[in-house]
Order: C-alpha cells, then structure tokens, then sequence
C-alpha cells in the first residue's frame, strides 16, 4: 500500500478544513506540530515551499489574524513551532508564550523581532529567528515611489480629476535635491542607490556613523542635525526600540526645511504623529509618505486622514510577489533547520548552546 500522506489543517476562520498535501510520510508520536497563526493572504497556503514543513511535523495553518490574545493563545498553546506571517499584528509578550509549554521556536517572517518578548523567550528556551533581507528591494522601491508621488502631488492630482476638475500642480524635481538618511540598513542601502540613479546626492547619519561605509554605499555621513538640516527629503531606516521611540519629534521637524518630504517605512512608533500631522498641516512638512503608523488600522478620526499631503499604505512596503517568495523560502529555512539541527537567523544564540 502506498504511504499515507500528512495532512495540514488549515483555517479559514472558525471553521476548521482538512486537506491532504503533497509531502510524504504520515504523522505520527513524536512530529513537531508548527503552527502558522495569521496567514492572512495565503502567502504560505499558495506555496509549494509549505511541503518542506509537512515532511518534518503537522502544520496547522490559519488564514486570518487571531481576533485578540486569547485567541492567538489557544491556536498556539500545543505548539511546538510557531511561524509568524506578520508580526506588526500578531505579538507574543510574556502571557502569550507562557501560555505555549511546548513552544521551542518563534520565527518571525520579517527583520524586526519587538513584537516578540526575546528576554522571555530566552528564559524560556525558546529560539527567535528572523528573516533578514528578503524585502529589501521591495520596501526601497516604495521609498522611491513615496518621493515620486510627494514631489510631483500625484495623488492630489489624481482626486482633482476623479472629482470632476482639471488643475494641474507645480512639483519639484528630485533629480539635483538631497536625500537625507537616518540609518544605514540593507532598505537604505538599496535606496541610496536607486536616488543616485535619479541624480540626488545622499547624506546619511546612522548610529555608528562610520564615514568610509557610508561613502563606499554611495553617501556622506553627516551629524544628525545637519541630515535634518540639508535635507530636501528625509526617510527613516532605524529600528524601533526606547533609545529610538519618538527620536522624531517637533523639535526635529523645527529643523527641516521647509516643504521638506518626510518617509516612513521603518516603524510607527519612531514618530511623534501628532508633531508630524502639525507640521504637516503648517506646511514645515511638505509631504510625508507613511507605511507604519503608532497604532495600526488607523482609527477614525485620525489627523492624518484628513491631509491630502500624506500618502499612504497599509503597513504593505514588503508585500510584492518576488519578496513574499523570497520570505516564505528563508522563514521556512529557519524552521527547517531549526528542526534538523542546524539552526539560521536565530537572535536568541544563547538558547542554542
């Protein structure tokens, strides 16, 4: 008789449906159990890269976002593995992953890891790998497209028409201007090359602030005011943690230009908003471009729906065809070889030793 095949349960939302999948082997005491909570575009349901799991445990995949806590917690909590499709919605503080005892590995489809209690995990034995790269392209084409759209007010163009009117509006050229980076990553690093095509000088201020990497990227390196100072566009590249929450406020949006393009796809939670939606509204800002935002979906009422100088999208800078493939192929690596022992991208190393 031919071997059973191993089955992924997957949801679609309360309901639960059974289907059988390519891999080969049939489940049995002992297989890990990896739990996908919150596949909530069938990024990895669509894969043929999701074979590789089933070859190594029972994979429970979920098609939507966990309503609340309490719900990631029961679709986790007999999890050996659990891989994370967006973890900007989905969080695992110290509740969550004392609430998962069989929990081993945390891996996080993307760069950032806040989400995740790391200390806890550590304590816990619980590895946290990360995706790192994957979206670089991606998330720097969007920087390009934000600056396109605020210099050249595509979209409020673009509503003119829509509503019936035809008023053309005066932009500016990019090619010429300066583009002022605060922290060199591997998205800056593409970017820095892509606004030197367009003919932009580059300047750069990062933590470390070494001169001849930033020249051998293709920028300057500069002190933090004068990014701020000489900059006719300025976009954010740092990690979101306290030395960094709101490191952009009104007294640094004081000492832009004016007019000056403000990007932002790094984290919400870099920004002070309410500075930003003012200096918007006064003008010192000429136009911001926003993928993340402090609080995620933006509630009603929020000052910066009502700003026709704000272009943006719904926390979606990674999510192109070729960076989705490129995530679901190195996140499931890091299960894999977290399984098979031989672990990658693990930021908790010393779970390990």
């Amino acid at each position: 008789m031919p071997a059973k095949q191993p089955q992924c349960r997957i949801s679609t939302g309360s309901q639960f449906s059974t289907g059988v999948v390519m891999a080969q082997g049939s489940p049995g005491e002992g297989r890990p159990t990896i739990v996908i909570p919150d596949d909530i575009n069938g990024s990895f349901a669509g894969s043929p890269e999701l074979a590789r799991l089933q070859e190594l445990g029972q994979v429970e995949l979920h098609q939507d976002r966990p309503r609340d806590e309490a719900a990631l917690i029961e679709r986790i909590r007999h999890a050996d593995v659990v891989l994370t499709f967006r973890p900007a919605f989905t969080r695992f503080p110290q509740q969550v992953l004392q609430a998962a005892p069989r929990l081993r590995m945390v891996c996080v489809s993307g760069t950032g890891v806040e989400d995740v209690d790391v200390a806890e995990a550590t304590a816990r034995r619980i590895a946290v790998a990360n995706v790192v790269g994957s979206s670089n392209q991606a998330v720097a084409e969007l920087c390009v497209a934000f600056m396109f759209m605020l210099a050249r007010h595509v979209s409020r163009q673009d509503q003119t028409i829509r509503q019936g009117g035809w008023e053309a509006q005066q932009g500016i050229e990019l090619g010429g201007r300066t583009l002022g980076i605060i922290g060199i990553s591997g998205i800056s690093t593409q970017l820095i090359h892509m606004a030197r095509g367009i003919g932009m000088e580059v300047i750069s201020w990062s933590r470390n602030n070494d001169p001849a990497r930033a020249q051998a990227l293709g920028a300057t390196a500069v002190s933090f005011d004068e990014v701020l100072a000489r900059s006719h566009v300025v976009s954010l590249h740092v990690r979101l943690n306290d030395e960094t929450r709101n490191m952009i406020g009104a007294a640094e949006f004081a000492r832009m230009q004016p007019g000056t393009l403000f990007i932002n796809t790094a984290r919400g939670g870099i920004v002070d908003e309410s500075a930003m939606a003012a200096a918007l509204t006064s003008g010192q800002l000429g136009g911001a471009g926003l993928d993340v935002f402090a609080e995620t979906p933006l509630p009603a009422g929020h000052p910066l729906l009502s700003l026709d100088n704000v272009v943006m999208t719904p926390v979606s800078a990674w999510n192109t065809v070729d960076a989705s493939r490129r995530m679901i192929s190195l996140s499931i690596d890091n299960v894999v070889g977290y399984l098979t022992g031989a672990p990658l991208n693990v930021v908790n190393s010393a779970v390990l030793s």
